[in-house]
């Protein structure tokens, strides 16, 4: 069974917009810089969990528990700025 990015959208619940990668053999480098810029990894992390074994490729599972960690901090942000717009009223 393949994961298409469609799966990934509906999963994630993100939105697909622009045009996609068309790069067939994205290097080890690339695939870190691509992670660090556009999904946000700290480039420890993103070093760590690059694969280079077939093209530069990261798991699903690794991806999902980033995006709950960025999910997660922004609602303590939004949750902490709504709790000093309340202190101040």
């Amino acid at each position: 069974m393949t994961v298409t990015l469609d799966d990934v959208a509906c999963l994630l619940d993100i939105p697909i917009a622009g045009r996609l990668i068309e790069e067939d053999d994205l290097s080890h480098d690339r695939g870190v810089e691509l992670m660090e810029n556009e999904l946000l990894f700290p480039v420890e992390e993103a070093v760590e969990q690059v694969s280079n074994n077939s093209g530069a490729h990261v798991t699903y599972t690794f991806l999902k528990e980033r995006y709950e960690q960025l999910l997660n901090r922004c609602n303590q942000l939004v949750g902490e700025d709504l709790s000093e717009e309340e202190e101040e009223e």
